[in-house]
């Protein structure tokens, strides 16, 4: 009739395992997507040009 809930948390094991690969696969994209982000900026103002670590006219952005 009811299917057997043993851990503290009351979900079976395929449900515990889905939960997990869901949250494993939003963490990857949160990961990507940062990566992305981080090099769209840099390719928009990187940060060191040469042998200056930031262009002179960059008055405090």
């Amino acid at each position: 009739m009811s299917e057997h809930r043993s851990s503290r948390t009351g979900l079976t094991e395929p449900e515990a395992r889905e939960i997990n690969e869901m949250l494993i696969k939003g963490w990857a994209f949160a990961v990507f997507a940062s990566m992305g982000a981080h090099i769209l900026v840099w390719l928009w103002r990187p940060l060191v040009y040469g042998n200056q670590i930031v262009p002179p006219d960059w008055r405090m952005f």
